[in-house]
């Protein structure tokens, strides 16, 4: 469970800090303020940060399969779940 948090938690990180830079590049670009590109955060942000998840669950779909059920045990209210994760 502590692996898949710390890869999770990078990503999240990826998509924040990549969809802050494209903000401020908007807001520091010549002209006229044409707000926020969308298409780069998504080529720049979400692709880079969704594709090593999309190549993990076509090589090892046994081990996708315990990351969903820990995270779901994760976040159950039933406590006999626990042995899971």
């Amino acid at each position: 469970m502590k692996k898949i948090k710390i890869f999770l938690t990078l990503s999240l990180s990826w998509i924040i800090g990549i969809g802050y830079l494209t903000w401020v590049n908007a807001l520091r670009a010549t002209g006229p303020y044409e707000g926020f590109r969308w298409d780069e955060w998504f080529w720049f942000g979400i692709i880079p940060a969704l594709a090593p998840y999309l190549f993990w669950f076509i090589w090892k779909p046994d081990e996708t399969i315990k990351s969903i059920r820990c995270i779901r045990s994760a976040f159950s209210n039933d406590k006999s779940n626990k042995k899971e994760g």
